[in-house]
């Protein structure tokens, strides 16, 4: 039963649809940037390329290779966390903090491959792994949120720092109070706790992906770069 009910979970809709939309447009934007000489905006790219990845995996590996999703998710954690890492010290001036994040990545590979494989063995979504990366992420974007370098002749929202970090705020600060109760509601219905997965993830991706587009934008007009 819980395993038909998966299934139904992720047949395509419209918002899904809407949703990859909005990940290739973010891949074609960094990639745009990244070939104008803009190179943080690689890591950018190379997240949404990951995450389409991913995406398509999660929903052509059938019902009864369940261990095979969860892997999927575990290595897609470990990949969006140090890539979001990678585009941070690339931004950054601030070396001590540049310090904690470069210490950061190999302590979080090794944390979510020992959880992945000794705590839930690849049976489990990976809800501890996440709620890790999403704290630790949260600290990192907000220590670059707030200390962005103003020019008085340009507005903040102009900057694309600045939806960047808005965007995984926002994203990692819902999701983290829904993982944190996740083990307890899906002890008492896996079917709607997927059902509850979908409802609040799906917007938080959304505001994510949609704020760093405009940040991407926002770059792009900065420079004054011509998409021809």
């Amino acid at each position: 039963m819980f395993k038909r009910n998966l299934l139904k979970y992720i047949t395509l809709d419209f918002s899904y649809i809407y949703y990859c939309s909005l990940v290739i447009t973010a891949a074609l934007l960094s990639g745009f940037l990244t070939i104008k000489g803009s190179s943080q905006f690689l890591y950018l790219m190379m997240l949404m390329v990951a995450t389409l990845l991913t995406e398509i995996a999660t929903r052509i590996i059938p019902s009864s290779r369940m261990s095979l999703f969860f892997l999927t998710l575990d290595i897609f954690n470990v990949i969006e966390y140090t890539l979001f890492c990678l585009y941070y010290l690339k931004t950054s001036r601030n070396d001590k903090v540049k310090l904690f994040v470069k210490v950061s990545i190999p302590l979080f590979i090794v944390f979510a491959v020992y959880v992945s494989v000794f705590v839930n063995h690849f049976a489990k979504f990976p809800v501890l792994n996440i709620d890790v990366e999403g704290f630790l992420l949260f600290i990192i974007y907000t220590h670059l949120l707030f200390n962005l370098e103003v020019d008085e002749n340009r507005f903040i929202y102009s900057l694309a720092n600045f939806w960047i970090s808005i965007g995984v705020l926002i994203f990692y600060g819902g999701a983290f109070g829904f993982f944190g109760l996740y083990p307890i509601l899906h002890h008492l219905d896996q079917y709607k706790t997927f059902n509850e997965y979908n409802f609040i993830l799906q917007p938080l991706n959304m505001v994510l992906y949609n704020c760093i587009i405009i940040g991407l934008i926002c770059q792009i007009r900065t420079r004054k770069y011509s998409i021809r």
